[in-house]
């Protein structure tokens, strides 16, 4: 117990008032600050991106380092550009035999307009013909046939009987004369050779009626009803194929037409493709990998792809180029509760990273009214002067510091001077002249640098208990 007593004695004799937990309310200046950290960027820039239709290899064969220098129209990147100029070549040699195929079909297509009514036509008309035809030999001609093939056996057996009754009228004739001259001998001759001929002419016209009636006459028949079947099928199946035909070759003039419209579309983005593969510089300046935008500078995913033998990803920022003309401004991204201080036309400095004893001003020009995607507010300030012995380079760093007010002379409390309430007032401890202690109800306003403005409630010279000095009393009661 004497060894608390002598502690504590020991600490309120070297430990002056304000530490041992008392600050004493007093009136002096007040200025309103707040702390940024800022990076340095130019403040006009050229992103460069591939945004490609069609091709997507972009290996890098050389490239300007970082930070380095260019020239307008030098190259910043240079690309392996073997494969798509000969996918280009290759194509031209395909884009000529698609055309002379398109051209071969829509003559077909032409062809087949004009033929296919017509041949529809024929084929109907052969139809019709072939069914004239049967009717006609069905009715007339196969009856006539057959009548005049019996008619010709019946001519021949006529002829036959007419030439053997001459020659026993000859013969009886002549055997009546009991004499034969020479004359008649020949005539009995002659129509003995008559008879013989109307025997063979009878045995001929009797095999070819039978032929005809039994062969040639059914046979036409059938081949005049196997005439009309085929013809009819010939007419049914180009009326249904013939038209069927035309459109399919009318599809297939369509699809070649939209497929060298296409090819020729990916041709024109292959050629297009290959136009940006030149990344060459659109200004003077400098050469910085990734993108630099909206107050960053991105150089962590290019650095995976920007060297030799590296691929750019299409659509993605690679470099950026900074005019020689641009300038350096300040960017910083602050949270909710600081945005709310901050307005263009304020005043501070930045010490820079690399010169952290130098200062140069700043005015803040920007700030937005709405939040980026991860919930910062992006502010922009202008640089006023150069550090002394260095050069300020974009990507590089600092701490800003802002004046955001002028309170004027003001009293001012520790922060830790403050006990909230359960209705969201504030109170302060006062020390009376008789050590007792007091509440006392303050309005507070601006505060800075773990101090704020008490606008009410407070006087000059009275005596505030901080949290340390509640500890202290704790002690000497538990001592």
């Amino acid at each position: 117990m004497k060894h608390h007593r002598s502690l504590l004695a020991a600490l309120a004799a070297f430990t002056p008032a304000a530490f041992a937990g008392e600050f004493t309310v007093e009136k002096k200046p007040f200025k309103s600050t707040v702390s940024l950290d800022g990076t340095f960027l130019p403040d006009k820039v050229h992103p460069l991106k591939i945004d490609p239709k069609a091709w997507t290899d972009f290996a890098i064969l050389d490239l300007v380092d970082q930070g380095g220098l260019v020239k307008e129209g030098e190259p910043v990147v240079t690309l392996d550009t073997e494969g798509i100029d000969r996918k280009l070549s290759d194509g031209e040699d395909a884009n000529r035999l698609r055309k002379m195929t398109l051209v071969a079909a829509e003559l077909e297509l032409e062809s087949l307009v004009k033929t296919t009514p017509w041949n529809i036509q024929t084929a109907k008309l052969g139809y019709e013909r072939a069914k004239s035809d049967h009717a006609y030999f069905v009715e007339i001609s196969r009856p006539l046939q057959e009548e005049s093939t019996k008619r010709s056996l019946r001519s021949s057996e006529r002829y036959l009987e007419s030439s053997t009754e001459e020659l026993k009228q000859l013969l009886k004739m002549y055997k009546e004369d009991d004499l034969t001259e020479e004359t008649e001998e020949i005539i009995l001759k002659r129509q003995r050779y008559a008879v013989d001929a109307a025997e063979f002419r009878l045995k001929s016209a009797q095999l070819s009626t039978k032929h005809a009636l039994e062969v040639t006459i059914p046979r036409s028949s059938i081949d005049k009803e196997q005439a009309l079947k085929n013809a009819e099928v010939a007419w049914k199946t180009q009326r249904e194929s013939l038209p069927r035909g035309l459109e399919q070759k009318r599809l297939e003039v369509k699809r070649l037409g939209i497929d060298d419209q296409r090819a020729d579309e990916k041709s024109a983005e292959l050629m297009a493709d290959r136009g940006q593969m030149d990344l060459t510089s659109p200004v003077s300046g400098r050469v910085y990998h990734g993108e630099i935008s909206k107050g960053r500078w991105n150089p962590a995913g290019a650095a995976k792809f920007m060297r030799v033998g590296g691929k750019i990803p299409p659509k993605t920022v690679f470099a950026t180029v900074i005019p020689a003309d641009s300038k350096l401004q300040l960017n910083a991204f602050v949270a909710e509760t600081v945005v709310r201080r901050l307005k263009a036309g304020q005043k501070g400095y930045i010490a820079p990273t690399s010169a952290p004893r130098s200062r140069l001003s700043v005015t803040v020009t920007t700030v937005t009214t709405h939040p980026a995607t991860d919930g910062k507010y992006h502010v922009i300030l202008k640089v006023s002067g150069k550090p002394v012995g260095m050069q300020i380079v974009p990507g590089m760093k600092g701490a800003i510091k802002l004046t955001t007010g002028d309170q004027g002379d003001s009293l001012a409390i520790p922060l830790n001077c403050l006990h909230e309430e359960a209705d969201g007032s504030y109170t302060v401890k006062i020390k009376g002249k008789d050590g007792n202690v007091s509440e006392a109800a303050v309005q507070v306003g601006a505060e800075s640098g773990g101090k704020i403005v008490v606008l009410s409630g407070l006087n000059a010279g009275q005596i505030l208990i901080t949290p340390e000095a509640s500890k202290t009393e704790t002690l000497k009661k538990e001592g």
